[in-house]
């Protein structure tokens, strides 16, 4: 007889359950093993880190194979050059037409794109010629079918509470909060540190805009998974070694490696778009029976107690499995 872990707390116990069979508290992949198109909004901090541009890349790579159907790309890093690097990967990969919104509110830490941005085909010269997110995310859910939509956000949440406090236009009636209630399936933050984090000590995606953060975790009106996996699944590597010259994913982790001295690089982007699309399937469990609450430093706590709209993730596939299966979607070529 084969044992699994459900990983789901009731009243802080760990319930084992017996494989196949779902627990009080636990959820099978969902929507996502529905064999549909998953719709996603990616939403991300790119020029910070190099895990960015690879989440992206399987983003592109799992609708490449009908798994998800890619709605839009946002920045929430002001960098001049986070919307060009995001014009550069939907170029490589054949979707040079796609919506990109970049944030005009948002922190703009220094970044490293800049290296490579050059060297590859895209339009965007700037941040500032992308049009405002929070407008294209309203524009971009008010056509889309109700509760269809999931959000993955690898960067800061300020996009997220920028849209919750939207007001009626001419895409929509609705306020921000009512849209989201309305179109938004899942929103899947690569954020925070599971199950708590040191106090006074916030993960950095909440910690960059901690009152963002704190909003959306107490106000959001829905799902929200909370992944914060990938600090020990190391990929980029074989990415490194064997990609082609005329992929620019290679070349941002080839620049980041070298900037920080290093040959490999955690992979929370990538586990969070991977369950955005894919759902648990064979890689991942959850905690459910309980809730986040937050802090305006960007640090967090999860109290054990009844499901509410959070969860978060944990691993059940071995770590060094996991970066397998990532970087196998890293190298693969576009439309393949």
């Amino acid at each position: 007889m084969i044992i699994r872990k459900c990983l789901c707390l009731i009243s802080s116990l760990v319930v084992i359950g017996l494989s196949g069979i779902l627990l009080p508290g636990c959820r099978s992949g969902g929507p996502h093993d529905s064999g549909q198109m998953v719709p996603i909004i990616f939403d991300t901090d790119i020029g910070t880190d190099v895990d960015d541009a690879g989440a992206l890349a399987i983003l592109h790579v799992m609708a490449d194979r009908g798994e998800a159907k890619i709605l839009a790309t946002m920045s929430a890093n002001q960098n001049r050059w986070s919307a060009p690097a995001i014009d550069v990967i939907n170029t490589y990969y054949g979707r040079q037409d796609m919506p990109i919104g970049s944030s005009k509110t948002g922190p703009n830490p220094e970044e490293w794109y800049h290296d490579s941005v050059p060297d590859y085909p895209h339009d965007l010269t700037a941040s500032d010629d992308a049009p405002d997110a929070v407008a294209l995310y309203r524009r971009i859910l008010a056509a889309q079918p109700d509760q269809s939509v999931t959000i993955v956000v690898v960067g800061w949440l300020t996009n997220m509470a920028e849209l919750l406090d939207s007001k009626p236009d001419r895409h929509s009636p609705l306020n921000g909060e009512q849209l989201v209630k309305a179109k938004v399936k899942e929103l899947v933050s690569m954020g925070g540190v599971w199950p708590n984090s040191p106090k006074n000590e916030g993960e950095y995606n909440f910690h960059m805009d901690g009152a963002a953060a704190h909003k959306v975790i107490s106000e959001w009106p829905g799902k929200i998974m909370f992944t914060g996996l990938g600090r020990d699944v190391m990929t980029g590597a074989r990415l490194v070694a064997e990609g082609p010259k005329d992929n620019p994913v290679p070349a941002f982790y080839r620049n980041f490696f070298k900037s920080n001295n290093v040959s490999e690089r955690s992979s929370w982007d990538l586990i969070a778009v991977l369950y955005a699309v894919r759902g648990l399937s064979d890689y991942f469990d959850e905690v459910t029976m309980g809730k986040s609450v937050s802090q305006e430093d960007g640090s967090n706590q999860w109290v054990p107690g009844e499901p509410s709209n959070h969860a978060y993730l944990a691993y059940k596939m071995p770590q060094p499995d996991l970066a397998k299966v990532i970087e196998d979607l890293l190298l693969t070529p576009p439309n393949q």
